[in-house]
């Protein structure tokens, strides 16, 4: 009842939330894959009169370039796209190269707060 499959885009975020609404959802926080669904998502939010992050806290991932320029600036998971893509390389070449496989690297994203989240009252 409380998740909805999407295509990555903003049209797909905003149908996503329509879907959830129609369901008669109901919910304080909303996750969405990317900050492109997030924006999508907030402009359907605002659309139906639902005020971000008043009323739906809202949170993307990958905190692209227009993120904190929208309102509210959207929060967002940064995720070390760059660090995960030069150890991906160097293990194919170590490995192309005879080398053993070695055991999974862990990567932590990074959490940048702005005004889309709200803390929830007690």
């Amino acid at each position: 009842k409380l998740i909805a499959n999407g295509k990555w885009t903003p049209a797909s975020g905003a149908e996503g939330v329509e879907t959830l609404l129609e369901r008669g959802a109901k919910f304080s926080a909303l996750v969405a894959s990317n900050d492109d669904m997030a924006i999508g998502a907030m402009k359907a939010l605002h659309e139906r009169g639902v005020a971000v992050p008043e009323q739906v806290s809202v949170i993307g991932f990958d905190d692209i370039a227009i993120a904190p320029y929208i309102v509210p600036a959207l929060s967002s998971v940064k995720i070390p796209v760059t660090e995960m893509i030069q150890e991906i390389i160097g293990r194919l070449i170590f490995m192309l190269d005879g080398g053993d496989f070695s055991p999974p690297k862990t990567f932590s994203g990074k959490l940048i707060r702005r005004d889309s989240l709200i803390a929830l009252s007690r």
